[in-house]
């Protein structure tokens, strides 16, 4: 008597990967069920490139495919071909869930351009990309997408994207200058700039997530207050926030007003829980009311002598964590 197949299924989703090559091995039968697991997550480096060929040559074996990560250096001498079979392989994974392409930024033409396609199910995708013409394309096949990260580079423009792709994106990490023609209209609630000033402008630009921004991660040239007051205005609802300044800020850490500043401007914002301000950490509790369990120190004016002031200054984060 033949064992039902989804009895068969859970058994070989707890086999690791030597007894389900043996499973596939035993029967046509138990090959098309090892196969499905086999190739359900599948990860293609410089030294196994010959699974893209694989996937490019047997699309029944690429449908299974749903987490498919790429990684190729950089400095690594990979023939255009294979390229090619990466993306034939792709267009392929209708069934994604997951993509993350990392290879030279040059070769943004392996996700797939045919118009007809779609992937539906994809929910996550990190490619080495900027917003270039072949993402946007790709990006109006995925209007399931909810997490992107693109690469950070500043040095390329930005494509336009049509306003009715990705429509459920949620999460954003790459450029601000990418941030800025994405996020608006879309439901953007978690934002993190991995490159790129943090201005006044690129704060009202973001603002205009359709959703209201609850997490925030980046980097501003110019002193915290004003952007952090720029950002009680535009984005109240905010409860997490790092924000990392290159302004030197040495002399201002032992300014009481200039902490206390930040510290009002951060109090403006009625739903943050933390924040992250150039080392300096600010935590609060919100479930019974609004309670501020943790501050920055102000560091000691008295300094004994030369020695203790070098330590001061290599270890000045300890003065604001607790």
């Amino acid at each position: 008597m033949a064992l039902p197949l989804e009895l068969i299924d859970n058994v070989c989703l707890h086999l690791p990967t030597p007894d389900l090559l043996a499973v596939a091995a035993a029967s046509s039968l138990l090959c098309s069920v090892a196969q499905r697991l086999l190739y359900r997550e599948v990860t293609v480096t410089r030294g196994k490139l010959a699974v893209a060929l694989t996937l490019a040559k047997k699309p029944r074996l690429a449908r299974h495919v749903r987490v498919f990560t790429v990684v190729v250096d950089p400095a690594a001498n990979v023939l255009p071909a294979y390229y090619r079979a990466l993306s034939t392989a792709i267009s392929h994974m209708r069934e994604l869930n997951s993509l993350s392409i990392t290879v030279p930024a040059n070769h943004s033409s392996i996700l797939p351009s045919d118009s007809r396609l779609s992937f539906p199910r994809l929910r996550v995708l990190q490619a080495s990309f900027t917003l270039d013409p072949h993402v946007v394309r790709f990006l109006a096949k995925a209007p399931g997408l909810v997490a992107l990260t693109l690469d950070h580079g500043l040095d390329l423009p930005c494509s336009e994207i049509p306003p009715t792709s990705i429509p459920r994106l949620a999460s954003f990490s790459g450029s601000s200058q990418a941030a800025q023609v994405l996020v608006p209209g879309r439901p953007v609630t978690s934002i993190f700039l991995s490159s790129g000033d943090l201005t006044e402008d690129v704060v009202s630009a973001l603002s205009m997530s359709s959703a209201a921004v609850s997490t925030l991660d980046a980097t501003t040239t110019s002193l915290p207050l004003p952007i952090l007051e720029s950002l009680a205005v535009a984005m109240p609802q905010l409860e997490n926030i790092r924000l990392t300044t290159t302004y030197n800020l040495w002399d201002e850490f032992f300014n009481t007003p200039f902490i206390q500043n930040i510290k009002y401007a951060l109090m403006a914002m009625d739903c943050l829980k933390s924040a992250n301000v150039s080392g300096m950490l600010w935590k609060w509790l919100t479930k019974d009311g609004r309670v501020l369990t943790n501050e920055p120190h102000i560091p000691s004016l008295t300094l004994d002598d030369d020695h203790d002031v070098e330590w001061a200054h290599e270890n000045n984060n300890s003065y604001y964590h607790h």
